[in-house]
């Protein structure tokens, strides 16, 4: 007797995976930004163009008018940018694809200076090409003392402390998170914190509360440096300065020359 048996194989589709919006290239960055300059973002896919536009910011604010060519945004500002001045750009949440996601990392931001990078070290003030002592005037605590966590006062103890706060898998922290790998190898006297929200904690809840210097919603990445500073009002205190976005490599790497200089004045 011969029993035959029958195999049924069910077809499951296989869910296509989903490619997330995400800037692949921005201009400009860093120092040496001239004043007529446009600034220029690049996604990987095609963005639904009215809310790019729409979460779109520039502060200091300056009017300006948008062209697109393909997936790349071109905001030609109406004047010339302010000399020397700090500008950060901003892509916000409400940015999307033709599909209706949002970026891979929510949001998107960077910072350009519309000047060389500085040749004298940096003062110790409230500026935005300051290193501070209490919150900046960005900050809704402006003025008021920062708690600094006790794991960075401790790693203060021997040199200039930075710090690269982040989540996992978005592309400007990817970015930000090889610019500082770069300086910290060549900065290896420095100590150097890595965490990823959600993962490395309390240490990157710690770091987002003291030093977002926006306050209120944390983006990432958000990059930190510290180091010990002449206070105004006479001795030693703790300077910080810290970025939300992408800072670019020689700008990053100036400001830790600067930190050391002032560390090793004040230790």
């Amino acid at each position: 007797m011969v029993t035959a048996s029958i195999l049924v194989y069910t077809y499951y589709p296989r869910e296509e995976y989903k490619v997330l919006p995400r800037v692949v290239d921005f201009a400009p960055s860093g120092y040496g930004t001239s004043t007529g300059a446009e600034i220029i973002v690049t996604f990987n896919k095609a963005m639904d163009i009215h809310s790019v536009e729409t979460s779109f910011s520039v502060s200091p604010s300056i009017a300006g008018s948008f062209a697109w060519a393909g997936i790349t945004m071109t905001y030609t500002p109406s004047g010339a940018l302010m000399d020397l001045t700090y500008y950060t750009a901003t892509i916000g949440q409400g940015a999307k694809d033709l599909d209706g996601s949002q970026l891979d990392c929510v949001m998107f931001s960077w910072s350009f200076f519309t000047g060389e990078i500085p040749t004298e070290r940096r003062d110790v003030g409230t500026g935005a090409e300051d290193f501070w002592i209490g919150y900046p005037p960005t900050h809704p605590s402006s003025g008021e003392t920062v708690q600094h966590p006790d794991y960075v006062l401790s790693a203060l103890d021997s040199d200039v402390v930075m710090i690269l706060d982040h989540s996992e898998g978005c592309a400007p922290c990817i970015q930000q998170g090889t610019i500082c790998q770069s300086v910290s190898a060549a900065n290896p006297d420095i100590t150097y914190f890595d965490l990823s929200s959600g993962t490395d904690e309390p240490e990157a809840s710690q770091a987002f509360a003291a030093y977002d210097p926006n306050g209120g919603v944390h983006y990432v990445p958000l990059t930190i440096v510290v180091t010990r500073v002449q206070s105004p009002a006479g001795g030693t205190a703790v300077g910080w300065h810290a970025w939300e976005g992408v800072i670019d490599l020689d700008s990053l790497q100036s400001w830790i020359l600067d930190a050391k200089s002032h560390y090793d004045e004040n230790s």
